[in-house]
């Protein structure tokens, strides 16, 4: 029986059906047909959606914030103000809290 190889990496298709494992990236195209086969078995496609859900408008908002607000807490920190490290500090925490609230951290 033909057993197909992955180039990049040397795994067997057979290895693959042994472990459920892939050796490398390279495996995904190589064995691209089976591994389809396997995933629309398993779950509802085979077309990866990635792990972090859509957004709405408010979420994408507040998470930008939070991640600009800790770029300037960085940077503040850089340049020794404390001051505005508290108060963004602050600011962080509430921001945090709500996002964690809402699944997003």
């Amino acid at each position: 029986m033909y057993d197909k190889i992955c180039r990049g990496c040397g795994t067997y298709l057979s290895d693959y059906y042994r472990t459920g494992m892939l050796g490398c990236p390279h495996c995904y195209t190589a064995f691209r047909s089976e591994i389809t086969k396997t995933l629309r078995k398993i779950q509802k496609g085979a077309k990866h959606e990635g792990k972090i859900p859509t957004l709405n408008s408010v979420d994408k908002e507040l998470y930008s914030e939070y991640k600009r607000l800790l770029a300037e807490k960085e940077a503040a920190v850089l340049e020794s103000r404390f001051s505005d490290v508290k108060n963004i500090s602050d600011e962080l925490l509430d921001l945090k809290a709500e996002l964690e609230r809402r699944g997003l951290i």
